[in-house]
């Protein structure tokens, strides 16, 4: 099956690490927010070919927004926020979004929780539904953390915009962020 030549490029990004065991990508796949169900379907297509024969490269998904979730149901907050949000006052409820995220367990505390359950040292992770943490958390502080905690490759499936070479405004909503220690590859050539 012929990927697309940008999920192709994280593929060969990938199988190149299992090979030689060299530092591990942690790459960002950016696309518009619009292509979420497309992308979606190419990151299927893409653990299908890591998958096969001869590769054998497991894939980890970790939903960001499950993770969220999951989060403010622990603390406690969901209805909360929810009936801030409802109120209109959106700045208390990411405010208190922030909070919990960046309280013990963090946001990364668990999405490394998630990574160590598979036990598959021979996978990739794969983060999505990116899109639910916004406005409240950048992606750039969680992958900063990740990177530091995991040792495979890892893919963040990021709804945005790239500005100019190496900046990305998140949901294509935010001011352009341009600390990303991460490759970025866009799904399109940006206009």
């Amino acid at each position: 099956m012929p990927l697309p030549e940008p999920i192709q490029d994280i593929a060969n990004r990938i199988t190149t690490y299992f090979e030689t065991r060299a530092t591990p990508p942690f790459l960002i796949y950016q696309y518009d927010p619009s292509d979420e169900y497309a992308v979606r379907k190419e990151l299927g297509d893409l653990r299908k070919w890591l998958e096969a024969e001869p590769r054998g490269i497991g894939c980890d998904t970790v939903s960001l927004a499950s993770v969220f979730w999951e989060a403010l149901e622990e603390h406690g907050q969901l209805d909360e926020v929810i009936e801030l949000e409802r109120q209109g006052a959106h700045e208390d409820a990411h405010l208190a979004v922030q909070q919990i995220l960046g309280s013990r367990p963090t946001l990364a505390d668990r999405v490394v929780s998630r990574i160590e359950a598979t036990g598959d040292e021979r996978s990739a992770v794969f983060l999505y539904r990116a899109g639910a943490l916004y406005p409240a958390h950048r992606t750039s502080t969680l992958l900063d953390e990740l990177k530091a905690r995991v040792n495979r490759p890892v893919t963040l499936l990021y709804p945005g915009r790239v500005v100019g070479d190496y900046g990305l405004s998140f949901m294509g909503e935010t001011e352009p962020t341009y600390g990303y220690r991460a490759l970025i590859i866009p799904r399109e050539a940006q206009k």
